[in-house]
């Protein structure tokens, strides 16, 4: 399982994501199976939205890879 931590109390279980997508408004949004709905994550601008969502990525290859 891969989790992702979301601020301080929130953790999301990416075991359940179907799509993670950079959104509108400087956002990444992780749309979940059709239990747990979508998450959109804010960002003070898409600058800020684009290096997490490339560290996001970077991640989730490497565990891809360790996997393997």
């Amino acid at each position: 399982m891969l989790w992702l931590k979301l601020g301080k109390t929130e953790l999301i279980n990416l075991e359940h994501a179907r799509s993670i997508k950079k959104g509108p408004n400087s956002t990444i949004e992780i749309v979940m199976d059709s239990v747990s709905g979508k998450r959109i994550l804010p960002f003070a601008d898409d600058q800020a939205r684009d290096e997490a969502f490339e560290k996001l990525l970077e991640n989730l290859i490497r565990l891809k890879k360790a996997l393997e």
